[in-house]
C-alpha cells in the first residue's frame, strides 16, 4: 500500500509540473534542414532532464531481466510449451477487458468499446474463457489495445518529461499514472496470485522482443528510449487495431463483390526486366515475381529476411527445448589485445547427419562479415549463415570493423574507414579467433570460406588481395554479395538519402515515420517468410511493403546514420574526439546530437583523414576504392561477386568495371537494390552453392 501511494505522489507531482508540456509543442513545425535522429526523439518523447534518474532504473530493469527473468524464463518455458503459454496470456488479456472498454468510450473510440466487448462476450464463451482467441481466429475482430493513457493523452494531458520505473512499460509520468487505473479497472488485480502469475508470463513472452532491441547495443538505454517512442506513438493512435478494421472493410467489400459476380481487376503479373546491354560478360539472372517497388523501398525488404530455421512452434526462444539456429550456436569471445575488452564471434558447428562421417571430406568453415555496424548475430548475417549451415558448413559470425564492440576491442580505438587498415586489423582479429577454435577443438584444418555483403563484401575482396601476399587466415574461396565500388559514391548517395527530409514539417515526419514503422511491424510479425519453389504469385506479393519511395528513402538513410553514430559514440567513449562534447554517464543529450550533426562526408573529411597523417581524403578514399585491387579482381579465380543491377549504391560506370574485370565470376540479379533480394531461396542457392 505505502508503494503504490508513493508511487501516485511521484506520477502526480510529475504531472502538475510536467503535464501541461507535450514534445511537440516545443517542436516548430517547419523544419527546413534535414532531420537527425535526435530531433526525431526529441518530437516523438520530448527532453530527458531526468536522463541520470531514467538510466539508473533502467538499469535496474536491465539487471532483472538478463539476471532473473532470464534463468527464471528458462526454467518457465522449460516446463511449459508454448501454446500453454500462448493461451494463458489469451486468458490474462481477456481479464483486462474493463480496462480497454472504458478506455476506449473515454475517448470516444466507441467502435473500439463495442469490438471489446465483442471480443470478451465471445472468448469467454465460445473461447472458454478465454483461452482461446476465437474472435480474432474465427471472425476476424481484432484487438482495441485501448489503455488508460491513451485516454488522458486524448483529453489532452500532455506526457511529460521521460521517466522510467523498473518493470514498469510505461515512459512518462501520464502513462504511469495511467497504469494505476488500468490496474484498478483490471479483474486479475482481485484474483489472489493472479498478478504474480501474469508478471512471469508476461516477462517471458517480452524477454525476446527486449533482447533483440538492447543487445548489441553500445547504449541499451538509448534504444530501449527510442523503440518504446515509436512504439507508444503506434498506441495513441490505435494505428494497429485501425489497420485491421480497414483490411477487414476492404475483404468484406472483395467478398460481397466476388457474390455479385463483379469483376476484379486481374493480379499484376511481374516480368523482370532484361538484361542491360552495356553488361557483357557477367551471368545475368532475372527473379521472376519480384513485384519491385523502386530502389529505395526494395532496399528496406532486406529486414524481412532472416533465419529460416526460426522457431519451433512448441517451445519458447527461452527453453532449453529450443532448436532454433540462433540457439545452435554457441557465443563467445576472445582477447585481441590485452586488458581490453573481448571480441565478440559466434560459432556453429556442422549439422549432424545420419549419414556416417566421410574421411575424405573436407571440413569447411564459413567466416561472415557484415556491413556497416552489423553485429555478429544481426538477421541477415544469420539468414545468410544458416543456408551455409544447411549445406554442411561451419560457420564463424564476427562484428562489423564499423561496429562498437570491435572499436573497442581491438585496442587502439581506431576509426574504421580505411580499407587497406580495416582489412589488416581484420584479419588479424580472423586469426585470433581461429587459435581460439581450435584450443577449443571445435575445427582442425578446415577449407575457409570467406563471404561478406555490403561494407562486409569490400572487405572480403580486401582480404583476397592480402591472402595472395602473404597467407595469414588460409582461405580458398571469397565471396562479396553486393559491395559498393566507390565508398565516396555510397557516402554521398547516403548522405543524400539523409537529406532528403530537408524542408519536411514537423507532422509529415511524424505521420511519415509512424505509419512506416507501423507496417514493418506488421510484415515482421509472422516469422519465417521465405520462398522456394513452391511460392505462389500471391506469397512473392507478401515481400512488398505499402512504404511509398519518399519514407523508404529517409527511413534507410537514418538508420545508416545511427548505424555511423552508434560507432563514432563508443569510439568518442574510449578516446574522446576533438570538438565533441564531453562523454557524461547521465548526460549524454548534447554528444549525441553532436554526433547526429556528422555526415558520411564529414567523418571521412574531419574525422578520418586526421589519423592518418600525409593522405589526403581523396587518397584514402582511392585506397578504399575496389578499383584499387583491380589485379586481384581480374585474376584471382577463387573470388565470386553477386549484384544487384540496381543495386543503388553503384553507378553504370561501376558496374561495368566489375563486369569487365570480373566476367564469369560475376552473377548479376535483375532486382533487388541493395540487399532488398535475399528471401529468394534461388539467389541464396546460388551463393551457397559458390562455396562448392
Amino acid at each position: 500500500m505505502k508503494r503504490t501511494v508513493f508511487l501516485t505522489a511521484v506520477v502526480l507531482l510529475t504531472l502538475i509540473f510536467n503535464g501541461c508540456h507535450h514534445p511537440y509543442d516545443r517542436f516548430p513545425e517547419e523544419h527546413p534542414e534535414a532531420w537527425t535522429p535526435s530531433e526525431i526523439e526529441l518530437m516523438l518523447g520530448g527532453e530527458d532532464p531526468l536522463e541520470g534518474f531514467n538510466r539508473s532504473m533502467f538499469s535496474c530493469t536491465d539487471f532483472a531481466m538478463n539476471y532473473i527473468a532470464d534463468p527464471l524464463g528458462r526454467v518457465y518455458c522449460s516446463i511449459f510449451p508454448r501454446p500453454f503459454i500462448t493461451h494463458f496470456h489469451n486468458v490474462c488479456v481477456n481479464l483486462e477487458y474493463p480496462a480497454r472498454a472504458v478506455s476506449s468510450l473515454l475517448q470516444a473510440e466507441w467502435q473500439a468499446a463495442g469490438t471489446e466487448t465483442l471480443r470478451f462476450l465471445i472468448n469467454s464463451t465460445l473461447g472458454i474463457a478465454g483461452i482461446f482467441d476465437v474472435a480474432q481466429s474465427w471472425w476476424y475482430i481484432p484487438p482495441a489495445h485501448a489503455d488508460f493513457g491513451q485516454a488522458f493523452a486524448r483529453w489532452g494531458i500532455g506526457p511529460g518529461h521521460t521517466l522510467i520505473l523498473p518493470f514498469a512499460p510505461s515512459m512518462n509520468g501520464r502513462d504511469h499514472l495511467g497504469l494505476l487505473f488500468d490496474t484498478a479497472f483490471d479483474i486479475k488485480t482481485y484474483i489472489p496470485y493472479a498478478g504474480y502469475a501474469t508478471f512471469l508470463n508476461r516477462m517471458t513472452v517480452a524477454h525476446n522482443g527486449y533482447v533483440s532491441v538492447v543487445n548489441s547495443a553500445v547504449d541499451p538505454y538509448k534504444n530501449y528510449r527510442q523503440m518504446m517512442l515509436v512504439k507508444r506513438e503506434l498506441e495513441l493512435r490505435m494505428w494497429f487495431y485501425k489497420e485491421a478494421q480497414r483490411q477487414l472493410k476492404e475483404y468484406r467489400e472483395q467478398a460481397e463483390a466476388a457474390e455479385k459476380d463483379t469483376p476484379t481487376p486481374p493480379v499484376p503479373v511481374w516480368t523482370p526486366p532484361a538484361r542491360p546491354e552495356y553488361l557483357k560478360y557477367g551471368h545475368y539472372f532475372p527473379l521472376e515475381n519480384y513485384f519491385s517497388q523502386g530502389n529505395n523501398t526494395d532496399t528496406i525488404r532486406v529486414m524481412l529476411f532472416g533465419v529460416q530455421r526460426d522457431r519451433d512452434w512448441w517451445y519458447m526462444p527461452l527453453s532449453v527445448f529450443n532448436g532454433d539456429f540462433l540457439r545452435d550456436g554457441y557465443m563467445r569471445s576472445v582477447e585481441l589485445v590485452p586488458g581490453r575488452p573481448e571480441l565478440r564471434y559466434g560459432f556453429w558447428k556442422a549439422p549432424e547427419t545420419e549419414a556416417p562421417p566421410n574421411p575424405e571430406t573436407k571440413e569447411k568453415l564459413v567466416i561472415m562479415l557484415s556491413g556497416i555496424g552489423g553485429t555478429y548475430i544481426n538477421s541477415t548475417m544469420l539468414g545468410i549463415a544458416e543456408q551455409f549451415h544447411n549445406r554442411g558448413c561451419k560457420i564463424l559470425t564476427l562484428d562489423s570493423t564499423f561496429n562498437w564492440n570491435f572499436i573497442i576491442a581491438d585496442g587502439e580505438c581506431r576509426l574504421p574507414g580505411y580499407l587497406p587498415d580495416d582489412a589488416a586489423r581484420l584479419r588479424k582479429a580472423i586469426q585470433a579467433v581461429l587459435q581460439d577454435l581450435k584450443a577449443r577443438e571445435w575445427i582442425n584444418t578446415p577449407e575457409i570460406i570467406i563471404c561478406g555483403y555490403s561494407m562486409g563484401g569490400i572487405q572480403t575482396l580486401k582480404l583476397a588481395e592480402l591472402e595472395e601476399l602473404s597467407p595469414l587466415i588460409g582461405a580458398k574461396r571469397f565471396i562479396a554479395v553486393n559491395p559498393p565500388v566507390s565508398l565516396d559514391h555510397a557516402m554521398k548517395k547516403i548522405d543524400a538519402m539523409v537529406a532528403s527530409s530537408a524542408g519536411w514539417s514537423k507532422s509529415k515526419m511524424r505521420e511519415k515515420l509512424i505509419t512506416s514503422a507501423g507496417w514493418l511491424l506488421i510484415k515482421l510479425a509472422p516469422h519465417y517468410l521465405h520462398t522456394d519453389e513452391n511460392t505462389s504469385l500471391e506469397d512473392y506479393r507478401k515481400f512488398m511493403l505499402p512504404l511509398d519511395p519518399e519514407s523508404a528513402e529517409v527511413i534507410a538513410g537514418i538508420y545508416l546514420k545511427m548505424s555511423m553514430r552508434e560507432m563514432l559514440f563508443a569510439a568518442h567513449r574510449e578516446t574522446p574526439l576533438p570538438g565533441f562534447p564531453e562523454y557524461k554517464w547521465g548526460d549524454r543529450t548534447g554528444l549525441y546530437q553532436a554526433l547526429d550533426k556528422v555526415t558520411f562526408q564529414d567523418y571521412a573529411k574531419n574525422l578520418l583523414t586526421p589519423r592518418y597523417p600525409g593522405k589526403t581524403t581523396g587518397e584514402l578514399l582511392a585506397d578504399s576504392d575496389l578499383r584499387s585491387l583491380e589485379k586481384t579482381l581480374r585474376h584471382n579465380p577463387d573470388i565470386r561477386v553477386f549484384h544487384n543491377i540496381d543495386d543503388f549504391l553503384v553507378n553504370d560506370e561501376e558496374k561495368i568495371f566489375l563486369d569487365e574485370t570480373l566476367k564469369e565470376r560475376i552473377v548479376w540479379f535483375s532486382n533487388g537494390s541493395h540487399l532488398g533480394n535475399l528471401y529468394y531461396q534461388q539467389i541464396l542457392d546460388k551463393i551457397v552453392s559458390a562455396a562448392e
